[in-house]
């Protein structure tokens, strides 16, 4: 079918190559890449790409014989649009339809599109998804704000994780896209009390906009003992979404009696708990992981109503061949909170907007 220009993530290095277009087997579609997040989770992969191999092997995702890192063509947060189908599938959207999705190939074992060696990310022209797990995406919702449906999943996963009722006090720790797509979760979901904690004093402000009622500055006030006092009779909750393992402890050894910690941040870095201390206290400690396909829907339906203002946690934009620019951005300090990639297109980062979305 032709070449296309593919992003792969190696040994911590972003390359743009030219590849084949791949073909969608039983189940699949082959889907061009309108628009694509960077997520937490890239940045992760490529700065601890030999940890998370590590723990993929434990975990059985991948052959425990490989050697070295093999590469990961990256991109799971997308807004597509249908190219052709594969075999013994039901054709259900007409080529040209623009589609969102759960990034996971059920064909092919369950494996996560755009985190897993040997499938194709949407960080690259083109790419595989299953036909079973891709929704057409309404015609007033633009391919941006489709893309930021898979964060706001991982947010309202995390919230249902946690069972958090009205009257609690829930604490998020870290504004970035998922802390705000945590907010924004239990905004809808009615929490009177969303307490926002982050050291740059330039994600406050947003942190308001998508539901805090206030923001803390945990290098100058203890963001867990203030939940605490507010807390009375009701139950704190705590909602990691930093990915810093060193900051988990801390929150243990401070948080109330019968506080609950729900883990949302990606942690593959080893380290000790002392569980005496959350036993004594009889904490909740829980892990979130993805979502649902039902709460994907859900996320869309929220983008679709305006209930969710995804322009604010848009920061930048960028096209193919300046993807390994906008990572060396990234990942060192800087106040981006979401950069769409734009496959389709040529350019350096630049601040967002919505033209071409």
């Amino acid at each position: 079918m032709g070449k296309m220009h593919a992003i792969t993530m190696q040994d911590g290095k972003i390359n743009l190559d030219d590849i084949d277009i791949p073909q969608p087997g039983p189940g699949q579609v082959l889907v061009k890449s309108l628009a694509c997040g960077i997520c937490g989770s890239d940045l992760h992969l490529t700065r601890h790409t030999s940890d998370v191999f590590s723990v993929y092997k434990q975990l059985g995702l991948m052959d425990p014989g490989v050697e070295g890192t093999p590469g990961i063509m990256l991109g799971h947060e997308f807004a597509a649009e249908v190219v052709s189908y594969g075999p013994q599938t039901e054709g259900k959207f007409p080529p040209g339809t623009r589609v969102t999705g759960v990034p996971v190939l059920q064909s092919a074992g369950g494996a996560g599109v755009g985190v897993t060696p040997g499938l194709y990310g949407a960080y690259s022209e083109y790419f595989i998804a299953d036909e079973a797990l891709l929704i057409p995406i309404p015609e007033h919702v633009s391919s941006h704000a489709a893309a930021t449906c898979e964060p706001l999943a991982v947010g309202l996963h995390s919230v249902n994780r946690s069972a958090v009722g009205v009257d609690d006090i829930a604490l998020v720790a870290g504004c970035g896209t998922i802390g705000l797509a945590v907010m924004a979760a239990l905004s809808i979901r009615g929490v009177k009390t969303i307490l926002a904690s982050d050291p740059q004093a330039s994600k406050h402000a947003i942190a308001k906009a998508f539901g805090a009622t206030r923001v803390v500055d945990p290098t100058q006030e203890d963001e867990v003992a203030l939940a605490a006092e507010l807390a009375g009779d009701n139950n704190v909750v705590i909602y990691e979404c930093v990915g810093v393992y060193k900051l988990i402890n801390g929150f243990i050894e401070r948080a109330p009696k019968r506080a609950k910690l729900i883990i949302t941040g990606v942690h593959t870095t080893p380290f000790e708990v002392n569980f005496a201390i959350p036993m004594v206290k009889e904490m909740d400690i829980r892990f979130s992981y993805y979502y649902t396909p039902e709460e994907f829907a859900e996320c869309l339906q929220y983008i679709a109503d305006g209930k969710v203002n995804w322009r604010a946690m848009c920061t930048g934009k960028v096209g193919i061949d300046g993807v390994s620019g906008a990572f060396d951005t990234l990942l060192k300090p800087n106040d981006h909170i979401k950069v769409i990639i734009e496959p389709w297109r040529k350019g350096a980062l630049t601040a967002y907007s919505d033209e071409g979305g």
